[in-house]
């Protein structure tokens, strides 16, 4: 036994639920709404603050305040926990099965407390949906697509979490002569309470650094990528052409540049509005992006006009690529955008155009040559 105070440990993790549910509530103003799950994170330390709340009311409350409502708040608290992290990760939500589970045990847990005063069945019932509850967690952050410091480190926190629930909950059930409140003073009785509070600052430090993380890429991206296409900013597609030049320089590999402008845009502005040229810019992008392998890059060079690097690709390949383009945009039907057709310059690093401003010369001169040449086809730079 370890003899700690156990009020004292129940009144800290009222101190850091309320603490995390502040802080996380306050980041659900500044963040944008595409991180989900910062509320329900919020909900569910408040959940558990007011658990530990009703658990230092005894001898002052009825049971109902300082047993049964409290020992039903933590795994609502961690339920909502799970939500959480299910919205964030965009995971498929299992939260029927978790209230179906939390209303099953309220009704048992009822009779053990308010029909037949049982505390060792309240100790199993409560550290066994926890063990479940929190080890759901854990499988959740395992579900992530993608995982690195934080998902691990919250994971690992669930997970040992869970450990301590289930050994508690072993621990009551084989233990002999008659447990109550009083001689319930057990070495894995006081880590179950002294761990609780700094496992719950722990959860919610690593979901803090997930979605800070998640809010960095956000804003990255948002910095790369051109916000109504989807495809690269102009500085960002020069910057990594100008590297992939190099690296295919030194290699001797291949690479070739498309250089695309939708015909005849000013008339679709013109005729149709300037919200309905967005819709083409962005119907335009997204089929053109679909069409591309895993590792080509397409950005926005300026207006309706968009370059594509084509990595390890030689003239032929590249002219392959820009006609499946050419031919899946002439060939496209999209609601509420008009019939429009696109131009595309092709073009290859080469001796006689071995830099960045060489090589978009020739794709420029190229598309150009499309477009004198009756728009809608594709055209390869003068070797």
């Amino acid at each position: 036994m370890l003899g700690i105070d156990t009020n004292s440990f129940i009144v800290i993790s009222a101190a850091f639920g309320l603490l995390c549910g502040f802080l996380f509530f306050a980041l659900r103003v500044g963040f944008p709404k595409s991180i989900s799950g910062l509320s329900e994170w919020g909900w569910g330390c408040l959940l558990m603050v007011f658990a530990a709340c009703g658990f230092t009311s005894r001898g002052t409350l009825p049971v109902l305040f300082h047993s049964f409502l409290p020992n039903l708040l933590i795994p609502a608290g961690v339920v909502a926990m799970n939500r959480s992290l299910g919205l964030f990760g965009a995971l498929k939500q299992r939260g029927r099965l978790f209230l179906t589970l939390l209303g099953a045990t309220a009704l048992a847990l009822a009779w053990v407390t308010f029909v037949d005063d049982d505390y060792r069945a309240r100790v199993i019932l409560v550290s066994g949906l926890l063990t479940v509850l929190f080890g759901a967690c854990a499988v959740s952050i395992a579900r992530y697509r993608v995982k690195r410091f934080a998902e691990w480190f919250t994971c690992t926190i669930y997970a040992g979490t869970a450990l301590v629930m289930l050994v508690r909950c072993v621990s009551v059930l084989m233990a002999a002569g008659t447990l109550s409140l009083k001689n319930d003073k057990s070495v894995i009785h006081d880590i179950y309470i002294s761990s609780f509070p700094f496992s719950l600052v722990a959860m919610s430090l690593g979901f803090l650094l997930m979605v800070n993380r998640a809010l960095q890429h956000r804003l990255e991206s948002q910095a790369l990528h051109d916000p109504m296409s989807g495809a690269y900013r102009r500085d960002a597609f020069l910057d990594v052409l100008e590297r992939e030049i190099g690296v295919a320089r030194r290699r001797g590999a291949p690479l070739s540049l498309l250089i695309m402008d939708l015909d005849n845009f000013k008339a679709i502005n013109d005729t149709h509005g300037h919200l309905t040229g967005d819709k083409v810019i962005a119907d335009f992008a997204g089929r053109a992006m679909a069409l591309l392998r895993t590792h080509d890059m397409m950005g926005r060079y300026g207006g309706e006009e968009f370059v594509v690097l084509l990595p390890h690709t030689g003239l032929e390949a590249a002219q392959d690529i820009a006609e499946r383009i050419r031919s899946g945009i002439a060939e496209s039907i999209a609601q509420g955008v008009p019939k429009y057709t696109v131009s595309i310059g092709v073009a290859s690093l080469g001796a006689d155009r071995p830099d960045t401003a060489s090589l978009i010369d020739a794709a420029d001169k190229a598309l150009y040559q499309a477009k004198r040449s009756g728009k809608n086809r594709v055209v390869p730079a003068a070797v």
